[in-house]
């Protein structure tokens, strides 16, 4: 019988190709988002918004007074939702939320969402806005919002929406993001969950 010798060589190159395949294997896209179907009622109990988010999202909100939250999840898609008064009282050295006699890009929502950009920019590697913000119809109040790509640490795509609203004590502003190859598919979601911001109750 002929024996075969490995030499130690042989087995680094070895155990090089499976550490190789383990590596990939681990480290492959996520798998895809399911679109959803229908939606669950969300109050933040500080009663600065209430929305509707996809079921089946993972929904956790918290904060109170000065800075309040609200973050809906499932896998690498995000829903994140805050409040604060510092860009409400910007609105109203601008000349309050409402400015309909104004051309849409001077009105303060407008100049307060522009005014954001720069922060965005810091936050996501690769920022870049798909064309102007938009009017966006929101009981909430006066809204604006961006679509955007992004990168993420290892250079895979982001695709997502910034937006901003005055609403009635608060600026609300919300980023709604998922991977590239996932936006297709949640896009309506995250139109629905904007358009549905409306004010909450307070418990």
């Amino acid at each position: 019988m002929t024996r075969i010798a490995v030499g130690w060589t042989s087995w680094v190159v070895v155990l090089a190709v499976v550490s190789g395949t383990i590596l990939t294997a681990g480290c492959g896209a996520p798998p895809p988002v399911a679109a959803p179907t229908s939606y669950v009622a969300f109050n933040h109990k500080e009663g600065t918004f209430a929305c509707e988010y996809p079921d089946g999202w993972e929904a956790d909100g918290g904060g109170k007074h000065g800075q309040i939250w609200a973050t809906f999840e499932s896998g690498p898609a995000e829903i994140r939702l805050r409040g604060d008064v510092a860009g409400s009282l910007m609105g109203d050295a601008m000349g309050g939320r409402h400015q309909s006699d104004l051309p849409p890009e001077l009105q303060p929502v407008h100049l307060v969402h522009v005014d954001a950009l720069e922060a965005a920019q810091d936050d996501y590697a690769g920022y870049q806005e798909v064309g102007q913000p938009q009017e966006l119809e929101v009981s909430l109040g006066p809204a604006r919002v961006s679509e955007f790509t992004a990168s993420t640490t290892f250079g895979s795509g982001l695709h997502g929406y910034r937006l901003t609203v005055l609403g009635h004590n608060k600026r609300v502003t919300g980023f709604l993001i998922c991977p590239e190859s996932d936006w297709q598919a949640l896009q309506p979601a995250f139109d629905h969950t904007m358009s549905s911001l409306k004010r909450g109750i307070a418990e």
